[in-house]
């Protein structure tokens, strides 16, 4: 399928859903992640229904190696994880055209079980870490 055509061709397989949707763009609940390797380290999620909305994303262990976000059980059951493998860990990346200027979200981590498809952005309320902690130092 195009979802832009041109530029991104995915498959229903290729789809993560977000079932209570991203804070702020409820409506949006599913989404394909993509690499283009001009941009690496960052990932795009981009929704293929609903509202349009668009995310940069990152591995927040490649910025933090520390960053260890607390999240409940009853959260991560939500996700239906059976091994600890089948969980990506993402941050959503505000950009900015001085890229020294752009920072990360650590208090709204991105959980995505590969296995079942299903995501889930949790809100961590720890104070060790920020809505907008700047990438670059």
């Amino acid at each position: 399928m195009e979802n832009d055509p041109g530029t991104l061709s995915w498959s229903p397989a290729d789809v993560i859903s977000f079932p209570a949707g991203i804070p702020g763009f409820e409506g949006a609940r599913e989404f394909v992640i993509f690499t283009r390797a001009e941009h690496e380290p960052f990932h795009w999620m981009r929704s293929v229904n609903g509202p349009a909305a668009q995310f940069v994303l990152i591995n927040p262990l490649l910025l933090r190696a520390d960053y260890d976000p607390v999240v409940s059980s009853t959260e991560i059951r939500e996700l239906d994880v059976r091994d600890p493998k089948e969980l990506l860990l993402y941050t959503i990346v505000t950009v900015h055209d001085d890229m020294s200027a752009s920072t990360v979200n650590f208090l709204g981590p991105l959980f995505i079980n590969i296995r079942t498809r299903i995501g889930k952005q949790i809100l961590v309320d720890d104070p060790r870490w920020s809505t907008s902690e700047r990438i670059l130092p």
